[in-house]
């Protein structure tokens, strides 16, 4: 969005606030489940990617500084592995920086319940306990957790297999579900609709799906997907936006302009 909204919080005990962190600015989404159509919605930008830039976004950002019923935060973190649900957390840790081993980042991981997996990810050094001194030790979720929580509830199975693409300014998230298993959760990076398209197509011939059976679902920014719908089509039979949930339009008639990954977080109780 352009700017952020003016807002009073007059209550904030009843308020969540959830938060998404990325290299470039920090949006936030505040709503109370007591009142239907309360969304707010908001973004700062961040100079850089480097922690003292954050701690400025939010400390100069007051509506984020109220004391909430509950904070979630979201981490866009490009260093993650994914790993059966049934691993414990310290070995999640510990795998996830040995995967890693350059990066002496602070390690987290989240669970995916309805996927049976769990995420182990890597932040900034020093992250961590910023974000639970400035929150409360807010719940910590890796930015592709409520993204495949919801296409998890998309996928029907039904003998089918599926592919979901979320597309944003300049990357693109790929989840693939093979008969209603995860089977793939990967983040792509580009410059053009051309090699976008390669790279959903290149992912879809990995996996085994078939062109005429299985099924391509896209969702996220509005112009990507104009342009890169017919191009699919050329190459998939089933390609179709997917489904944007009726559930967060009674947060706020402005939900659609919210990041895909804060509505979805929302809805994830």
């Amino acid at each position: 969005m352009d700017g952020k909204e003016k807002i009073s919080i007059q209550h904030p005990e009843v308020w969540e606030l959830l938060v998404s962190i990325g290299e470039g600015r920090v949006d936030y989404v505040l709503y109370t489940p007591t009142v239907a159509g309360s969304l707010v919605i908001g973004d700062v930008a961040r100079a850089d990617g480097t922690l003292p830039s954050l701690e400025d976004a939010i400390y100069d950002t007051g509506e984020l500084l109220d004391e909430y019923k509950r904070v979630r935060v979201i981490v866009d973190s490009s260093h993650y592995v994914l790993l059966p649900i049934e691993t414990q957390d310290d070995d999640c840790l510990e795998l996830v920086r040995a995967a890693f081993p350059a990066d002496d980042g602070d390690a987290a991981v989240c669970a995916l319940p309805a996927n049976g997996t769990k995420i182990a990810f890597l932040m900034p050094r020093g992250m961590q306990a910023f974000l639970g001194r400035t929150f409360n030790y807010p719940a910590i979720y890796h930015r592709l957790f409520p993204l495949c929580e919801h296409f998890k509830s998309l996928d029907d199975d039904g003998g089918i297999s599926r592919m979901f693409l979320n597309l944003r300014a300049a990357s693109m998230d790929v989840i693939i579900y093979r008969k209603g298993c995860l089977q793939c959760v990967n983040t792509y990076p580009f410059t053009n609709i051309d090699d976008a398209t390669y790279f959903a197509l290149n992912a879809w011939r990995t996996h085994g799906l078939d062109q005429l059976t299985d099924e391509l679902q896209l969702t996220g920014d509005g112009g990507q997907r104009a342009s890169m719908t017919p191009e699919l089509r050329k190459y998939v039979k089933y390609v179709m936006p997917a489904v944007y949930p009726a559930a967060a339009m009674r947060l706020g008639r402005n939900a659609m302009q919210a990041p895909l990954e804060l509505i979805l977080l929302a809805l994830c109780e």
